[in-house]
């Protein structure tokens, strides 16, 4: 995907075969702002050029430049997760702010790839009036069954 940055804004490039030139816009800001040129060079220099335009204007008029992240964002986890984070941030000693951020934060230095490491089981108790036997499966072999043989 080919984007440009400037002073903390991204912007998209796109061709438009129609018209032969390149055109784009900034991202991730509620105000619409647009910029062309004919080459990469012209396109990063209208880009750039939006971007001190935008500010200026928008220092000019006293109307608040979208920053393109505030720092601050709603998420929706569901009751359970929202316990079971607070629990974890209570046990590390930090508040469930710094946690969300060192989990998001994690998260990203490994690429936005979360591997789960886990084995589930199953045990079944299989009891007659003599012996007591549990068969136990786990996901890496859902259809092994192995039998262990309980003291009575």
């Amino acid at each position: 995907m080919n984007n440009l940055s400037y002073k903390g804004y991204t912007g998209t490039i796109e061709a438009s075969i129609e018209d032969g030139c390149l055109h784009g816009q900034i991202l991730f800001i509620t105000d619409i702002i647009t910029y062309e040129g004919n080459t990469v060079d012209e396109i990063k220099t209208s880009f750039e050029e939006a971007v001190d335009h935008y500010l200026t204007y928008c220092e000019e008029t006293g109307k608040p430049a979208n920053k393109p992240y505030s720092g601050t964002f709603n998420v929706r986890v569901g009751q359970d997760l929202h316990r079971k984070a607070v629990e974890v941030a209570f046990h590390l000693g930090i508040t469930l702010n710094e946690f969300v951020a060192q989990s998001i934060k994690n998260a990203i230095e490994q690429n936005g790839v979360i591997r789960l490491e886990h084995t589930h089981h199953h045990n079944i108790t299989i009891t007659d009036n003599q012996t007591s036997t549990t068969a136990v499966a786990t996901t890496d072999k859902p259809l092994a069954w192995e039998k262990f043989n309980a003291i009575q």
